[in-house]
């Protein structure tokens, strides 16, 4: 619970104002407990004008005990709301932190994000108030027993403690298997969204089966840690139940063998076996399933933990004032790279200068290092020698916030045309229309608030979109990768078009394979030659 705390906005006082809300629940059962036993009493007495009083205050309990309960739930939600927004925001944050080699696969983002985060949400519901029920009534049962007889208690206690004994072992084997589980999980639905990314290839070449198996196969590599953890959650159900019965009788067979020795009366001694029974042994009935949750929140604090104890640096985006748009450029000196793996240099000694206005190409053969010279120019990769400056903006502004990037495929969502070209930025949405109207997507640009099916969108619309987005962004530099595949001729002269429009207040950077848009005022950066600088 600590973790919890520490990882999230909870604060304590929130959560002992709620812990004290379920002491009151726990209490009003004791309450009403109290005052059946009294009214029984009363009424065999005859004492109407108590017993009248004594309803009047369980109806009273009984209102208090609704408002409380009330109170309680919607805290409850609140908080659980709190601690997912939490952890969910702060793992998109280290996602979208600056070493790009730390970025998830698309399997473990997904169960992270959900999985991960709603075993931590349901922290109170299924593993705090749990506990503090059990610990309560068990509290209170042994309080009860030792007062009509320490023998039986401590029998109780002992009892007790073997169980929790069991309990404990159980929990770190459902543990091992769960953190086995998932990291397996992950793999299985990495392969399911490729799958439905992939859909259609599938359909179209009649390769189901091969997916099939696939998928069996994954289930196949779950299966000795699903065992396990069936095995240990079998167990702790046949040890509870088995071993609460099991107690029931050896307790009540030591309790009458010990009569004579402690000379009890039969009725004190069934009196305090049968609450020692209801409250420190039948308890553990119920702790069987808080056991397998917690063994499952203990794996996903273990896994979500490291993401979010690292260091996220913040990102600072430029704003006016930040840089002169005179001066502001990119300087690459004497850069190389190549990745750990292997040891063929992709760039060797490259000298470049990107002005943040005007169009530079990027081109080189397919594997020549376009991409991986734009990821050290966002800084999501590091040069292995030489360095890449950042000339004209303050130190805090990181490289990748100067620039929109267009990939090759812009993924779209199932939102309005305006939300799928802002993605919540602050950009000004009145020049969308014109942008829209420039790249031949007129049906677009006359209803912004009509909601996209990216099913439904062509290639060639997914990147003109994609385009869009990018010059939306207005950031000083913008990206874009092949941005004139999957388009015809006409699309594509309407492009460079507004591209070129764009380069009189901006750095267009255009990666590409050929020269065929490229004009004698443009910039060529050609990777691959390592004599070209």
């Amino acid at each position: 619970m600590q973790t919890i705390l520490r990882i999230t906005s909870i604060r304590y006082r929130w959560l002992l104002g709620l812990l004290t809300l379920r002491v009151l629940i726990d209490g009003f059962n004791v309450l009403i407990s109290m005052l059946i036993q009294l009214g029984l009493t009363v009424a065999l007495s005859g004492q109407v004008n108590l017993l009248v009083a004594i309803f009047a205050g369980m109806l009273a309990a009984a209102v208090v005990y609704t408002g409380i309960y009330f109170l309680s739930g919607v805290v409850t939600e609140r908080l659980k709301r709190r601690v997912s927004g939490d952890i969910a925001t702060a793992l998109m944050a280290n996602f979208l932190q600056d070493d790009a080699t730390q970025v998830p696969d698309n399997g473990t983002a997904t169960n992270l994000i959900v999985t991960d985060t709603q075993h931590i949400m349901q922290f109170l519901d299924a593993g705090v108030f749990p506990l503090v029920d059990f610990g309560i009534t068990v509290f209170l049962g042994v309080i009860y027993v030792v007062t009509q007889s320490w023998h039986l208690a401590l029998m109780f206690v002992a009892f007790g403690g073997l169980f929790a004994g069991v309990s404990r072992g159980l929990f770190r084997q459902q543990n091992q298997a769960q953190t086995t589980f998932i990291q397996i999980d992950d793999k299985h639905k990495a392969f399911f969204n490729d799958f439905l990314a992939n859909v259609a290839v599938v359909r179209n070449l009649n390769v189901f089966a091969y997916n099939r198996q696939r998928h069996a196969d994954y289930f196949q590599q779950a299966a000795p840690s699903m065992k396990q953890m069936a095995t240990a959650s079998g167990a702790l159900a046949g040890i509870f139940n088995g071993g609460v019965y099991l107690a029931e009788v050896l307790t009540l067979m030591v309790g009458f063998a010990m009569l004579t020795v402690t000379g009890s009366s039969v009725a004190g001694l069934l009196g305090a076996w049968n609450a020692g029974v209801g409250s420190i042994l039948w308890p553990f009935l119920g702790l069987a399933p808080t056991i397998g949750f917690l063994a499952q929140q203990r794996t996903s604090i273990d896994r979500v933990l490291p993401r979010l104890t690292q260091q996220v640096m913040p990102v600072f985006s430029p704003m006016k004032g930040d840089y002169q748009p005179d001066t502001i450029k990119i300087r690459g000196t004497k850069v190389s790279f190549h990745y750990p793996q292997t040891n063929r240099e992709i760039l060797q000694h490259l000298d470049f200068q990107i002005h943040n206005q005007g169009i530079t190409f990027l081109i080189g053969a397919n594997g020549a290092g376009k991409t991986t010279l734009l990821k050290l120019i966002l800084n999501e990769l590091q040069p292995t020698t030489g360095k890449i400056e950042i000339q004209g903006v303050p130190a805090k502004i990181k490289s990748a916030s100067l620039f929109a990037f267009v990939p090759q495929r812009s993924v779209m969502f199932t939102a309005s045309v305006t939300a799928n070209l802002l993605l919540a930025s602050q950009a000004d949405p009145t020049k969308l229309p014109a942008l829209l109207q420039q790249l031949q997507l007129d049906r677009y640009a006359a209803d912004l608030d009509q909601t996209l099916q990216p099913n439904q969108l062509s290639p060639g619309e997914q990147r003109r979109l994609g385009i869009i987005r990018g010059i939306a962004a207005d950031s000083p530099f913008i990206v874009l990768d092949e941005p004139l595949s999957d388009i015809d001729a006409v699309n594509q002269q309407a492009v460079m078009r507004l591209l070129r429009q764009e380069a009189k207040k901006r750095g267009v950077v255009i990666i590409t394979h050929t020269f065929d848009f490229v004009t004698a005022a443009d910039q060529v950066l050609k990777v691959g030659d390592r004599h070209d600088n």
